[in-house]
This record gives structure tokens, sequence and C-alpha cells, in this order.
């Protein structure tokens, strides 16, 4: 690896422009370069004529000259030269090295950075470049030059555009982060422009004119508002023509995907336009309608994702767990209200980026089978793929095209576009907008201590963007590292000869340490980075989207560093497994199936604390074929339970006996004391997986009879006492399928077992009330008609719905129908769980206030307000709960021997018992395979004695212990 930058030299970088010599210089000087000229199109320019005369005018006033501007003489830049000589920036034919900051677009060519940064020539020159550099995800073509920045270089700092970020507060109260200059908005604006005229060429060749055909296109017009009094006269001329001009062929009706500054572009050109905007629902209805009218629809994930088990769109489930959903956008689902959307299209304008964990908007199946359906005379004729994600959300835009050649033909004849540099159409007004957003930091990056602006945070953005400080990755890419050097170990970017560096010699020098990367920063990821740091001979990353959070369990280990890392971005991902040696993923389970797939690549092993699901194990040939082990279920539930179970089966099987019942409860509950809630539950994540898990269909055997138990009847049919510990009072409920544990374990066959279940654990009270609550249509997925306005207007909608109550439910109505539904006692305890929950009118009314959702979905609204409700308060404890009863017989003997195995765990000041049993198990376990001691490859749990034995050992070593009793 590179040498590792911390913050405090970032900070020194800002404040000082110096050289390493006795060279200085009491003038500072920018250099505006000139864009690849490779690049035709590419117009723009990083600030304008006017921007440079205001940091001149700044800088150089009362006679003192503080400030130099030099800008490279370019002939095909929306501004000339000459714009610039006027206002006192000096033209250069190349910039001279005197350049303390070098601000472009685009990244330049490899020869302009080497013939300023070439090391050995006495320079010395500490230098910024700021540009969009197209690094930072590890892209292969650009890894030359970003070595090029690097040592041996001296001085340089990349500080890259994409990366400029300060602080937003959303719509949701919660600070985010958001893009500081960025094209987007031009980008969506003339992709709506080249749309149009690409979909009146389109319409043409089949057979049809539209005024659409006259329109000019973007970069003809020159500047934005040109453009838009174009497209004002086009709608003019739409809206007079004749009402049947278009033939049967209907209406132009445009659809639009997105909701960002892209799609905010495209909408505001479409109302220069003139369109009229309707919903995904009224699409089918157009087919008849004038067509001196052009409509417009956005369209929302909502109308055409949907569930793999029929469910509707829940946004936090599907970015969560995308896999789990695919897209109806050419067809219609049959048990939910999704919509035909794209037979009812003629353009298509997609605004949405795309990710290969998520489902494709359409595939090429679907494209065939939209042509095929309608005899190769689709309404749909154009494609205009904003996005540029080639393959990508959809699969048919296979090509990206250019400004000169603008579109490609597809299937069906329909015109596809896909060009990457939009926003240069409109070259001065975007150029005009971007520096309007980096002159501040152009002025920071330049004058550290200028008082101008807001100081602690221009600077604090500028440290976001470094990807390179003084020659050396930044702390957030130090991940990048691992690229360069083998890049470096083929070709060196400054001579272009055999490199000596590899990353094999690399890893030697940093001390032979074995890596783990740990993809993940949240609640279970302290306890498994204290077990990693405590292991000298390892050096563990910490990868995620929330920098802060895993900067956070760094604390003042040397052997433990922090990346920023988006698993989404498969080239970041492929990079960082292949630095690593072994994986450990606490993302969640549908993303693991992706992560395999680059160890199985790098031939690196994967370590996770989720079931092996389906998509895992469909990888195990491929992982055993590149003597790979993807371990799986090392945590709490599952991973100990497996663990204490395969323990006991193997003294089992030594003894020569046979398991005739095997029965295990598991739970994570608050310790007693703190349970005199509602539900007698408290949570420290999400509650929803929670409610989700209590609907699940349940499937196991009892009493020698198996048992289906449908998920809407789980919570009615539990199990009211369960009596394992004296002083708990438990209930339990089923926990899905139990079937396969006969042989997953080495149980033997169901038929001879006359117990086979798997449950979890509660305090006693928690299944009825929790029913009670999804009778009242709290527990339910589907989107309520109208946005709640407050808690008791949120209940009396769910429950008014669930019901089947005609007109509108009042307060007063609530207690008389719950008493009809539940009973007189049930009813009286749920009223007064949903008092203390502010759900129905109380003495102390909720301050909470309810969050704003496009969508309200019932168990989305229910799960926040439990998260604040029955959250842990200060000094408060959690419990994790684990009890297995064996029954045994001895055939030689004919006895039968009862044994069980019981975990009790509290929670400390310092970590819960949840993070502990799940993070400390997970790390024991991936330090076993790092450490070569389990052999076992492909996809599988921990049943191995290789994996359970050792993690259990370690496991005790720190008090969690297992109990065995053998009557």
């Amino acid at each position: 690896m590179l040498p590792l930058v911390g913050t405090s030299r970032l900070a020194a970088s800002l404040r000082t422009i110096q050289s390493r010599s006795s060279y200085r210089r009491c003038l500072t000087t920018l250099g505006l370069r000139r864009e690849d000229p490779t690049r035709i199109w590419e117009r723009r320019t990083a600030l304008t004529p006017e921007a440079v005369k205001q940091l001149l005018d700044e800088q150089n006033s009362g006679g003192k000259t503080k400030l130099k501007v030099e800008v490279e003489s370019c002939l095909r830049r929306c501004f000339p030269d000459a714009r610039y000589a006027e206002i006192g920036a000096t033209i250069v034919p190349a910039l001279s090295k005197d350049a303390d900051v070098v601000l472009g677009i685009k990244e330049p060519p490899l020869e302009d950075v080497h013939r300023l940064v070439k090391s050995g020539d006495g320079d010395g020159k500490d230098r910024k470049w700021m540009m969009f550099s197209h690094t930072h995800k590890g892209q292969a073509y650009n890894t030359p030059l970003l070595a090029a920045f690097l040592s041996p270089t001296l001085g340089q700092t990349l500080i890259d555009h994409e990366l400029l970020t300060a602080p937003s507060v959303g719509k949701d109260g919660k600070e985010t982060r958001k893009r500081v200059a960025a094209f987007g908005w031009y980008a969506g604006a003339v992709g709506a422009g080249e749309a149009l005229s690409m979909t009146g060429l389109a319409l043409l060749k089949r057979g049809i004119s539209s005024p659409l055909l006259h329109l000019p296109r973007p970069y003809s017009s020159g500047t934005l508002d040109d453009f838009k009094a174009s497209l004002r006269r086009c709608g003019q001329i739409v809206r007079s023509s004749p009402p049947s001009s278009m033939g049967k062929s209907g209406p132009i009706v445009i659809g639009l995907t997105g909701r960002g500054n892209v799609s905010t572009g495209a909408e505001a050109m479409l109302n220069e336009l003139g369109v009229q905007w309707v919903n995904s629902e009224d699409l089918a209805s157009l087919k008849d309608t004038a067509t001196n009218k052009i409509y417009a629809c956005l369209i929302t994930p909502q109308s055409y994702f949907v569930g793999e088990d029929g469910s509707p769109y829940d946004r936090e489930r599907y970015y969560s767990s995308p896999g789990k959903y695919k897209s109806m956008f050419t067809e219609r689902a049959t048990n939910i209200e999704t919509l035909q959307i794209a037979p009812h299209l003629t353009t298509i304008i997609n605004g949405v980026g795309w990710s290969s964990r998520f489902p494709r908007t359409m595939t090429n199946d679907d494209l065939r089978s939209l042509i095929s359906s309608a005899g190769g005379k689709q309404k749909l004729v154009a494609v205009q793929d904003v996005t540029c994600d080639k393959e990508g959300g959809f699969q048919f835009v296979n090509k990206f095209t250019t400004i000169d050649e603008p579109y490609c033909e597809g299937p069906g004849g329909i015109l596809i576009s896909s060009i990457d540099i939009l926003p240069t159409e409109l070259a001065a007004d975007a150029s005009t907008h971007f520096s309007s957003k980096i002159l501040p930091l152009v002025r920071r990056a330049l004058f550290p201590n200028v008082k101008e602006g807001d100081v602690a945070q221009e600077t604090d953005t500028l440290q976001r963007a470094m990807i390179v400080s003084d020659g050396q990755l930044t702390a957030d890419h130090q991940w990048l590292g691992g690229p360069v050097q083998a890049w470096k170990g083929k070709t060196s970017p400054l001579t272009g000869q055999s490199d000596s560096i590899s990353v094999e010699q690399t890893t030697q020098r940093s001390g032979g340490k074995k890596k783990v990367l740990l993809l993940g920063s949240g609640l279970v990821a302290g306890p498994a980075v204290e077990v990693f740091a405590s292991r000298p001979d390892v050096h563990l990353v910490i990868a995620s989207n929330n920098l802060s959070e895993a900067r956070s369990h760094v604390k003042d280990r040397s052997s433990v560093e922090a990346i920023s890392l988006d698993v989404g971005d498969e080239v970041a991902v492929s990079e960082a497994v292949a630095a690593s040696d072994v994986v450990v993923s606490l993302l969640p389970a549908p993303m693991h199936p992706q992560v395999a797939k680059h160890c199985i690549n790098h031939g690196k092993h994967l370590v996770t604390a989720s079931y092996v699901s389906p998509e895992m194990k469909s990888l195990d040939q491929a992982a055993k074929e590149n003597d790979v082990l993807l371990l799986g279920e090392c945590g709490l539930d599952p991973g100990i339970d497996s663990m204490a179970a395969m323990r006991i089966l193997d003294r089992v099987k030594r003894e020569g006996k046979q398991v005739t019942s095997f029965v295990s409860w598991c739970g994570g509950l608050p310790e007693l004391s703190a349970s005199n809630v509602p539900l007698r539950y408290k949570f420290s994540w999400s509650p929803k997986a929670v409610l989700t898990a209590a609907q699940n269909d349940a499937h196991f055997k009892w009493d020698d009879q198996i048992v289906t138990v449908p998920g809407k009847e789980l919570l009615k049919r539990h199990f009211p006492s369960v009596r394992l510990w004296d002083d708990l009072p438990l209930e339990g409920l089923a926990n899905r399928d139990s079937m396969p544990y006969a042989s997953k374990y080495g149980l033997g066959e169901v038929g001879g077992l006359t117990n086979l279940f798997r449950g979890t654990l509660r305090y006693q009270g928690f299944s009825t009330l929790l029913d009670s609550f999804r009778r009242l249509g709290l527990l339910r997925s589907d989107t309520l008609k109208t946005v709640p306005d407050s808690w008791e207007s949120f209940l009396l909608a769910t429950a008014g719905r669930e019901l089947n109550h005609s007109g509108v439910l009042s307060p007063g109505d609530l207690p008389g129908i719950m008493r009809d539904v539940l009973g007189s006692k049930q009813a009286n305890e749920t009223v007064e769980a949903l008092q203390w929950l502010s759900l129905v009118p109380a003495s102390s009314p909720s301050t909470l206030p309810i969050p704003n959702l496009r969508a309200p979905v019932p168990i989305d609204l229910f799960a926040h307000l439990l998260s604040h409700k029955l959250a842990y308060s200060p000094g408060e404890r959690d419990t994790c709960l684990l009890h297995h009863s064996f029954t045994l017989s001895d055939p030689q003997l004919r006895s039968q021997q009862e044994v069980t195995a019981s975990l009790l765990c509290y929670g400390d000041d310092n970590a819960s018992a949840m993070s502990v049993t799940v993070g400390k198990t997970l790390a024991f376990a991936a330090l076993r395979v790092a450490d070569g001691l389990v052999r076992q490859r492909g996809v599988t749990g921990p049943y191995d004695r290789e994996v359970w034995e050792g993690t259990l050992a370690s496991l005790e070593e720190i008090g969690v212990v297992v109990e065995e009793t053998w009557s």
C-alpha cells in the first residue's frame, strides 16, 4: 500500500503553497486548461471570463498584484481567448510550471500532466489539480493518470470535482452531502432536446410528419434561452395542428424516469414545450385522444417495480434487497396495481442511473416481447438514455453515441441515443452555471487563508474531494494504491519502462500482515473490529459508504484504516476485494452474492453472518473450482446456534447415539427490568425486520405431526409459555422453515424425529398485542391512499381500511370496533398500548412528527414510530438467549437421554449483547479462515469442526459461553 495521509496533512496542503527548496514566489498562478483536443465537442470551461475577472479584481486591488491567470489558448472553447485577454488573463500556448492550481473540466492528456509534474527536474513545485479525473472509483483506464500524481512525483494534489460536497438537509430533516458543482441539470435539459428531435425523425421513418421534425437540436440553438424559445414555438405549432394530424398512432407520449437533477432539467424543457402531464394510470386512456397535444408522464418506481413474491414496491426494502424485485415496465402484474407503461409511450427519457445489483427497467427480452406483441408496429420509437449506462437499466442501449452521430437504430427500428457529454451542447450556459459553483472553491485552493466565504466549510469540502495530497493517496482512497502498484508492475507512468514494484512486494514491505476487508460499519462492526485489531499480524480495512461511521471504529489503531466504498460500484468493490486476503461482509444478505462473485474472481475467501441463500448456494461449484471458501451463517442465529448444535452432535455421533427430537429457541430481548413497555420489547435497530418476521410462514414437526402455519396466523398460533429460565416469562413463535435442518445438522430422516423445531423467543404478551396491531392494519405493506397528517389519523386510516369500515372513522369509533373485533379484555389492553404509542388521544401526545412519505406504507410508518418510542434508554441492557434441547436414543442400551445447550448473554455500557454475539463470532470465524485453519471450500455454513470448535473456544475466552447439560 502507498503511504496514508492524515487529516492534519490534508489541512496543511490547503494552507500552504510553497516549494520544497528555497524557491518562493509572492505571485500565485492559476492555470486554466484547454480540454483534451481529441474531445472535439468538449467546449466547456471551468471558469468563465467574468469569474476570472472577479478573481483578479479581488486579489490585485490596491496596486498589489497577488494573482496571475494563465489561460491555455483554445479556439474551440465557448468563450474566445480574446474575452480572457480583455480582463487581464495571460493567453499561453501551454501552461507554465508556475501554475499553483491547474483547473479544467475533464481529465487532461497524460503527456500534459507529465510535462508539469515530471520528477527529478529540480522543480519541486507544489501544485493542485482540479478536474473530473474519473479515478476515484478505480477506473482502470485512468490508472496511469492517477499514478502520475503519486510518489515519486513531488507535491501534487488531486481534487476531484465529483467529490466536492457540502452539508444539505433533506426533506426528512436528515443531513446529507450534496454535490457542489455538477452538470446534471444541463445533461437532462439537453437530453430532453435530443430526445424530442430524435422523436421527430423516428416518426418520419414511420411515415408520420410531426412538428418535432423541425425542432433544432440544442447545440444549434447556441444558448439555453434560444433553445427554450425554439421549444415554445414548436409547442405552439403542435397545439395549432389538426387534432388527427398523426393518424392512428395517437398522440406523442413521453415517459421520464428519475427525480434527480437530470430529470429536473428534462422536465423543465418539456414544460417549455407545453406538454400536458399525466399520471401513469392515465397512459392507457391516451390512445384515442387528440394528437395536437404532447403528453408526458413522470414514471415512478411504484408504477412498475414489484417484489418477486408479488408484493408492491417498498422503497426501503427495494434499496436493501433489490434482487427481490422485478420490473413490469412492459407488462401488467396480475395481482397488484401495476400498470403497463412501455406499450403506451412514444419516447423514453431515462434519468435513472443503474448498477448491476438492481433489476433492469427493460431487458432485451422485454423489448422483444413489446415489439412482437405489436407485430413490429409498437408505439415506442425513441429512447434517450441520459445516464449513459451501457447495457444498464435499459439493456438494449448497448453502445455510446456522439453529438455528431447522435443515435443508432435498435430492434424494431427504435432510435436510441446515449451521449455522454450532453451539457457541452449548451456549453456557455453550462459553463456559467458550473463556474458560479466552483469559484469559491478555486479561490480557497489558491488562497487558503482568504476571508471571503465560509472558510471552514470550503476547506472541509476541498479536503473531502482530495484523492491525492502531496503525492500520496488520502485516507479515503488508500485502497487505490493496489491498482496503481499493479499497473506500475507492468509499466512506469514516467518512463514507460518495466517497473520492479509488484503487488506481492508491496505486501511483503507491509510486514506480511493478513489483510481483512470489512464491508460495512454498522452496529455490529465495533465488536468485530476489536477482535481484528487485537491481532498484531492483521491489517483491517473498514469499507463503508458512511466514512465518518467507519472512521469512528479506527480510533488510534495503526493496523485499522477506513475507506469510502459504494457497494454499487462494481469496479471499486472488485479492486477492494483484490487487495484483501479475506472479506467479511456486514452488508444486507441480498448483496452477498455479488460480493461473492468478486471473491471468486480474485481467489479470496468470504465470511458473513447471513443465511446461505439459494443465490449463494448456486456459486458453490465456481467457488470450489477457484479454491475459495464462501462461509455464511457465522453470527448468533444463524451462527452460535448451529455451532453449539454441531458440538453436541459431534459427541452424539462418536458415542453411536441417535437424535429423536430437536427443539431450538433463540431471541434478542431487553433485560427484564427494561421490558415494562408495550410489546415488552425494545429496538436498537430498525423494527421493520421484527415486524416482517412475525408474519412469515412457518413449517416444522411437533409431537410427530408436520405443521404448516401461514404467516397471517403466526402470531395467533404462538406458544404462550416457554419455560427455559425460571425468572423469564417467555413465549415463542415458530421461525420459518425448520425442516431443512435435519440434513444441515445430520439429524437423520425427518420421519425418525418426534420434533424438529426452531423458534423465536419473546416476553409473554408480545404476540397477542402485535397480532392486535396486525388486525388494525398497522403491519400491512401496501400503500395508503392518502398521507396521514398525524399518528392518530394514521391509525384511523389503517383500521378503517383493514376493517372495511364504510365512511371515515373518528377516534370515538375505535373502542367499540376494537371490542367487537378483539374482545373486551384484549381491546382494553390494546387501547392502553395505543395511547402509550400516541396512536390514540392520550394525556401527553407525541411530539414525534409523522414522516412525510410520498408512498405511505403502514409497516414503514409503524416501524418509524416504534424505533423512537421503544428505543433503549441510557443504562438499559439487552440480552441474547439461546436454548437447544435434544432427545437422544441409545440403540444398544435401549435408553433415552436429554441434552441441553444454553446461552444467556447480557450487553453492557460498551456494546449490546446482539452486537457482541454477532460481530465477535463473525470475526473469530474469519480469523480461522485467514489463518488457514479451515480447509473446506465452496459455499457452506459453520458445520465443519474446523470452524465451530475454534470459534466457540474463542467466544468462551471472552465470556460468551454455551453451557451443556447431559442427563
